[in-house]
């Protein structure tokens, strides 16, 4: 297995940059690089995945290192992972409008001095790993599109290899990611920005009611409930592509982790299919009524929910070779869309 990561932490400019620099976003930095060496997924690397502060002061830095790390997964169980903690920001009057990331030479209000996320995207979209994860923690993220996006782009942006995944600190119409620390974190972790901290957090202590090694629907889901139990951060985004909830990207560090009943009910099931992906659709097949109404849950949901929902309604059709099955799944969902449910 070829797997590689890059993680990028631009948190140090010039003096008369204009941009604020903040020690948060190369503390994140370094504690993605202390985690992977850890963890017997990534572990095996001979060199340090984070980039030096030499390298990250240019864009042609960041993407010599960038296209190097996409080169070496060339099959389907290899990963490329890539972070980028840092400022973001994003210009509607520069070609083709788009996220941009800081590098060390980065200007405030100079986008040109910035690192477009259309390079990023088109040095990860051209490997051919069967996993690329790309995990953004920066303001303005919740702006980046699929690494997949719809309608096909042109050139090697319109390459479309399997399984990619971008992973975001904000959704929605949230904007500004947090780059101070969260201070319900334990330490060192309480010096990394809000996002990262609660990442390398679940990372740190594993998911003990998820038995499988964290899966990016589980890394997602241990996340968003350590913010939630602080109670003043945004949830984070996760836009999936060719990929699924149940890839998997770390090592799970809990001890003692418990067997996983099959789901019996509709919020058991939304809960087993975000961590998880389809893996257990047969099963839920064999109810179908239940299964139309986990997918009436599944649209109430955010982004994606409801990308889920459509997964698993395409799916539906295959397994539901029964007709009456069919009706009986179909039932639920035609009795919510007219207001009965």
């Amino acid at each position: 297995m070829a797997s590689r990561a890059l993680v990028v932490g631009v948190g140090t400019y010039d003096v008369d940059s204009g941009i604020h620099g903040y020690p948060t976003i190369e503390a994140s930095a370094r504690a993605y690089g202390e985690a992977l060496a850890r963890d017997p997924r990534w572990g095996t690397a001979a060199r340090s995945p984070v980039l030096d502060p030499h390298q990250a002061r240019t864009a042609d830095g960041v993407m010599r290192a960038l296209h190097e790390a996409a080169a070496a997964g060339e099959r389907p169980e290899d990963t490329l992972l890539v972070v980028y903690v840092g400022h973001g920001a994003y210009w509607q009057d520069v070609p083709g409008g788009q996220v941009h990331f800081a590098v060390g030479s980065s200007r405030i209000n100079e986008p040109w001095t910035w690192l477009s996320a259309w390079y990023v995207y088109r040095a990860i979209r051209k490997s051919k790993a069967g996993l690329k994860v790309l995990i953004a923690d920066c303001c303005y993220s919740s702006m980046l599109p699929h690494l997949g996006p719809e309608p096909v782009l042109p050139g090697v942006l319109g390459t479309r290899f399997r399984g990619t995944c971008v992973f975001t600190a904000v959704g929605g119409a949230v904007h500004n990611a947090w780059a101070g620390a969260c201070a319900n974190l334990p330490a060192p972790l309480d010096g990394c920005t809000t996002f990262s901290g609660h990442l390398l957090n679940v990372l740190g202590q594993g998911m003990p009611h998820h038995p499988d090694d964290l899966t990016l629907g589980a890394l997602r889901a241990g996340i968003e409930e350590g913010m939630q139990e602080c109670g003043v951060h945004d949830r984070p985004r996760m836009l999936l592509n060719d990929a699924s909830e149940a890839a998997l990207l770390f090592t799970n560090r809990a001890k003692g982790r418990s067997r996983m009943r099959t789901p019996g009910t509709v919020d058991e099931w939304v809960r087993e299919l975000l961590l998880n992906g389809e893996r257990k659709l047969p099963a839920l097949m064999n109810r179908p009524d239940l299964a139309g109404r986990v997918v009436v849950q599944l649209k109430r949901g955010d982004e994606q929910s409801r990308d889920l929902a459509r997964r698993v309604d395409r799916t539906a059709g295959e397994l539901l070779t029964n007709p009456v099955d069919f009706v009986r799944y179909w039932g639920e969902i035609e009795r919510a869309m007219l207001g009965g449910g």
